[in-house]
């Protein structure tokens, strides 16, 4: 029985663990994104299949991609990002607008 509670509560340690480092590479990927508008090439949805539900990415100037925002973030996030000038594509906000009114 104590070993069943050792295996519970490492996997709930690895899951928690998992958890606060996603949100903390996410907020740090916002916050770069704030103080440096410049350097996005363009904000993208990218379509999750397995779950129906896009994702925001960003496009660097350099190339690289990055996961900015969960679905369940998107609108907080573009609101946040708007005023930098930072907005999807009329074809992305398309896409996002069929998906909500399905």
């Amino acid at each position: 029985m104590s070993e069943l509670v050792v295996v519970v509560a490492a996997v709930l340690s690895f899951v928690l663990a998992a958890c606060m480092f996603g949100r903390l590479r996410k907020q740090e990927g916002l916050a770069w994104l704030e103080s440096r508008p410049q350097d996005v090439a363009r904000l993208y949805l990218r379509h999750a299949a397995d779950v129906d539900a896009y994702w925001l990415h960003a496009e660097f100037r350099d190339g690289r991609k990055r996961m900015v925002a969960a679905p369940w973030d998107i609108d907080e996030t573009l609101r946040r990002l708007e005023p930098l000038g930072l907005r999807l594509s009329t074809q992305d906000c398309d896409a996002l607008a069929r998906l909500r009114y399905r």
